[in-house]
């Protein structure tokens, strides 16, 4: 089901991640970062841009240990995402310049926190890009007070695809189904979007700036380079 999805994100969504791409390619061609925002089990998509063998270098996750499990019991990264006021303290703490792009993710795009992170880049003259399911987002209302949904509000749209409640699987029609298959759908996009992004990039006469693993003969040489060249927007290496 998880590759039949992925599947229809290519008949369909191509062009929406090469706008994507090309949004970022342009803003990090000019110095500009890439910023990801997940909350709750999408926070997970931040890291897995940030620092990752063959992943781009000027990446900035929007890393909140209390959006995860580590910060506590799951309902408390649930209850956060639905606070009001949250995200704006949260993103505070980050530098980010007008052009840049920022991805949230979410697969329902209905919880303040990924309606306030794209409020809050529009506010700061960011390109919003998101994945999410329109299949789900567009049948319930926002839980945010400005009744926006998080395709409402995004520069860039990539529907994922993923059926209504995230899970696919049914073990008897009595039962909730399990196995849920937003993670491995966004994580493909995203790294189709690194794919892309590091092509238009190549193609306009740069080198992109790409981390490799450090566990390859030469590895910590090459990222302690990205790492000095970016030192600036990048966190410590």
């Amino acid at each position: 089901i998880a590759s039949d999805t992925i599947q229809q994100v290519l008949e369909n969504e191509s062009g929406n991640i090469l706008q994507a791409a090309a949004l970022i390619a342009d803003s990090i061609s000019q110095g500009g970062m890439l910023h990801v925002y997940g909350a709750g089990h999408s926070h997970l998509f931040s890291q897995e841009l940030c620092f990752r063998a063959g992943g781009l270098v000027p990446v900035n996750p929007i890393s909140d240990i209390n959006y995860t499990l580590m910060g506590g019991p799951p309902s408390k990264s649930s209850r956060l995402e639905r606070l009001e006021g949250y995200v704006e303290l949260l993103m505070d703490g980050y530098i980010m310049h007008p052009g840049e792009v920022l991805i949230v993710m979410s697969h329902s795009g209905r919880n303040p926190g990924p309606v306030e992170a794209a409020l809050y880049g529009r506010q700061k003259g960011l390109k919003v890009v998101t994945v999410t399911s329109l299949l789900q987002s567009k049948e319930q209302t926002s839980r945010h007070s400005s009744g926006k949904r998080l395709f409402e509000l995004a520069d860039v749209v990539i529907n994922s695809h993923v059926p209504f409640g995230d899970a696919v699987v049914e073990i008897s029609p009595d039962l909730p189904r399990v196995s849920p298959i937003s993670t491995i759908v966004g994580a493909a996009v995203l790294e189709g979007l690194v794919a892309e992004v590091a092509g238009m990039i190549h193609e306009k006469g740069e080198i992109p700036a790409i981390w490799v693993s450090s566990n390859v003969d030469g590895g910590d040489e090459h990222n302690r380079a990205m790492a000095e060249k970016f030192q600036s927007r990048v966190k410590d290496f």
